[in-house]
């Protein structure tokens, strides 16, 4: 199987060649409704709450829903298939906190350090003592599930990236990792979202192998990171391209049903767009079943991007943070606001930054 990394250069001649190696003919991806509320379109995003029972329809119950998908398989048509896809991203980590702290117009500026003297987040930082709470939590939350015949992941996908695998350690290690169920794969494209930022930046292959000993690796798996680049961020077109290649992935050489894949959320995205899935983004930690349906259609093509090029238009220049932010809410007493980041504790290099404040006029 060819590696993401070289995948993510070939030309458009040799990327058709590509998708062929997975099958022989064009595929269709989508969500089976009526199982979820995530995958509901009136269900709100903002109130959803995964803690309730994952988001399964009050009219089901995990037999009845376990049931039902093996009945849609036993009577799929000749060339379709379904899956379960419990998709989760890591919880909270330090380079979140970091983001949160400096808010996204300082962040652009910190991101491509490795911390601020106080926190580090790059490269591949760890779980928040609140990430790992909440991985633990969903531990919790699972094992009270399964008493109502909840049917656990046959198969376990993660990024190769340490929030991503301890997420995945502390919420299913008890429940099926420590008896020898299941071992956890890394598999490279569910990787972060490839960037400027160091967090971005994940570990070589020699140190996830020691602290993660009894876990395996995709083939081809690179050593070290051939993917990341400080001075390109990658497109909502190239996730979507990543997600498509997973679900290709799993669908084509992984034999169970049931697939647990903990990952980030700018791949989540990537993953439910190529899955047919409405917009849904995950807070840290969160997990949704997905229910996908794949049609083998010779008639059917997927919209063709262009990979020409390196990078290529999977990708765009990182931008460096602004010199000048403008706010339209704020009141006129912070209009000449002047920011200095990096102290000289830090180590960093001092950039000033000013904030234009245009107050907006109130009515009297």
């Amino acid at each position: 199987m060819v590696s993401l990394s070289a995948a993510l250069l070939l030309t458009v001649s040799t990327v058709s060649a590509f998708k062929a190696g997975f099958s022989g003919h064009s595929a269709k991806y989508s969500i089976v409704p009526g199982f979820f509320k995530q995958s509901d379109n009136n269900t709100n995003v903002k109130t959803f709450d995964y803690h309730d029972n994952l988001g399964l329809n009050d009219n089901l119950t995990w037999t009845e829903f376990k049931q039902q998908i093996e009945d849609l398989n036993a009577n799929a048509e000749l060339g379709v298939s379904y899956k379960v896809l419990y998709y989760g991203r890591h919880g909270e980590a330090w380079h979140n906190v970091a983001n949160d702290f400096y808010g996204d117009s300082f962040w652009c500026y910190y991101s491509v350090f490795n911390g601020d003297g106080n926190m580090t987040w790059g490269p591949d930082p760890n779980l928040t003592p609140k990430g790992v709470s909440a991985a633990q939590n969903n531990s919790v939350l699972i094992k009270s599930l399964i008493k109502d015949d909840f049917p656990l992941p046959q198969a376990f996908y993660s990024s190769p990236f340490t929030r991503c695998a301890d997420t995945l350690n502390y919420t299913w290690y008890d429940i099926a990792l420590a008896t020898g169920y299941a071992t956890p794969v890394f598999k490279e494209v569910l990787r972060e979202q490839i960037g400027g930022g160091t967090s971005e930046l994940r570990r070589d292959r020699a140190y996830l192998e020691e602290r993660y000993p009894a876990w395996d690796f995709e083939a081809n798996f690179p050593f070290n990171d051939t993917m990341y680049s400080p001075e390109w961020d990658e497109t909502n077109a190239g996730l979507q391209w990543r997600g498509r290649f997973f679900l290709d992935d799993i669908f084509q050489t992984e034999e169970s049903t049931f697939i647990s894949a903990t990952a980030h959320g700018a791949i989540g995205a990537g993953i439910l767009a190529a899955a047919g899935h409405r917009k849904f983004s995950l807070s840290t930690a969160a997990i949704i079943p997905l229910v996908i349906k794949r049609e083998e259609r010779l008639d059917f093509t997927p919209v063709q991007l262009d990979l020409e090029g390196t990078p290529g238009p999977f990708s765009t220049p990182y931008t460096s943070c602004p010199s000048t932010v403008s706010y339209t809410t704020l009141p006129e007493s912070l209009a000449s606001t002047v920011y200095t980041l990096g102290p000289d504790t830090t180590g960093l290099p001092v950039v000033t930054v000013t904030t234009v404040v245009t107050a907006t006029p109130t009515s009297a």
